[in-house]
């Protein structure tokens, strides 16, 4: 259940922007270092499309490029847009359901592990062409990352969160929610039930 005062999640847009934040870091900007540059962003259309345009600026003003208002100032005309940009999410319960025992009663549901999985996912393409000789510069193809963000318990204990979002809201705040400290690359390998791994042999270690 979606718990906030405000239209959105803070999760969801840490989701969202942190998988804009991965794709464009796969993007190699160097191609255009130091170039006068023109970015077009009428084809971008997704949601937190600021935090893409802004974002995408910063890359460019780390890379010592120009930015020129008018594409005939330019010497690079910068395009961006989206594939896909947004969030899912997942529920896994491994456990029994409540038994009817009739006049007896019954015996109660049993969760013996449960996760809850958020995902975010960028799929950005960006295009770089000289403005004279319209020949690209940067044609790489598109871009896709995603975040992950997970909670979940096991026969009762927790909650741990684990995940690239809970990772970095703790190395960014020095603050986690998780009750158990448990590496989130551990828990995502040893507790990810569906992924069909041998969870009995990690817990061992």
């Amino acid at each position: 259940m979606k718990e906030s005062d405000t239209s959105r999640t803070g999760l969801e847009q840490l989701l969202i922007s942190s998988a804009i934040d991965q794709s464009l870091a796969k993007v190699d900007f160097r191609p255009i270092a130091g170039a006068k540059v023109h970015l077009k962003t009428d084809l971008l259309d997704c949601v937190d499309k600021n935090y893409i345009i802004l974002t995408t600026r910063s890359k460019l003003l780390a890379n010592h490029c120009e930015l020129m208002d008018k594409p005939d100032e330019a010497d690079i005309l910068l395009e961006i847009a989206s594939g896909g940009v947004g969030t899912d999410r997942t529920d896994l319960t491994v456990g029994s359901p409540e038994i009817p025992l009739g006049i007896m009663g019954s015996i109660p549901k049993v969760n013996v592990y449960e996760r809850k999985k958020a995902m975010g996912t960028a799929k950005l393409v960006l295009v770089a062409t000289d403005t004279k000789s319209k020949q690209p510069v940067i044609n790489s193809g598109f871009s896709l990352a995603r975040s992950d963000h997970q909670h979940w318990t096991m026969m009762g204990s927790g909650p741990v969160l684990s995940g690239s979002v809970a990772d970095q809201i703790k190395q960014h705040t020095g603050t986690s929610e998780t009750l158990i400290q448990i590496p989130s690359t551990t828990a995502s390998r040893s507790f990810d039930l569906t992924a069909g791994k041998n969870d009995s042999q990690s817990l061992r270690r």
